[in-house]
């Protein structure tokens, strides 16, 4: 397993979310529509007007030096739904494809549902590309339900129930 840790964003992190953003863009063929630079994720995400939060991974031993370096991040915001409360909206999840497989999307998906659980959050919901199969199936292990497909994207969302469950099958606590 990969050495890392996973951790609140930090505004001196602006830079490496970034490579993050873009890497999850071309990873998705959609580096053509980035439009986010560091001062909009600075001023949006560590601002008085804060609109999104976000935890990184970072790894601790980098090819062996002693420079820590992001290798993933979750993006999220928070929605109401008149029909059943609170919802933690996961924008964004990517990890540099060195650290697939190495439990760190694991981490930073547990650290989104402790945080949704904290504050008691009816649900969890996000989007994934209907080719990503990895990520589907890692999802369907979780317990999630598809809510439905697009042309291009797959709906899905933990209920509370599912979260608790999940949590407690993936967290390193």
């Amino acid at each position: 397993m990969a050495e890392f840790i996973v951790r609140d964003a930090r505004v001196d992190d602006c830079d490496g979310i970034l490579r993050l953003i873009k890497g999850l863009a071309e990873f998705e063929k959609k580096l053509h529509l980035l439009r986010t630079d560091t001062e909009t994720l600075k001023r949006n995400g560590f601002g008085e007007d804060k609109v999104f939060h976000c935890f990184v991974a970072e790894a601790r031993d980098h090819k062996g030096t002693d420079r820590p370096l992001l290798v993933g991040y979750l993006l999220y915001v928070w929605c109401f739904f008149s029909l059943s409360g609170r919802v933690l909206y996961v924008e964004d999840l990517y990890v540099d494809e060195d650290y697939r497989r190495k439990g760190v999307g694991s981490a930073l998906w547990a650290c989104a549902m402790k945080v949704a659980l904290d504050k008691r959050s009816a649900q969890m919901q996000w989007c994934v590309t209907g080719w990503n199969t990895s990520a589907i199936n890692f999802y369907k292990r979780l317990g999630s339900e598809n809510l439905g497909k697009n042309e291009e994207y797959i709906s899905f969302m933990l209920n509370k129930d599912s979260m608790k469950s999940a949590y407690s099958r993936i967290s390193r606590d």
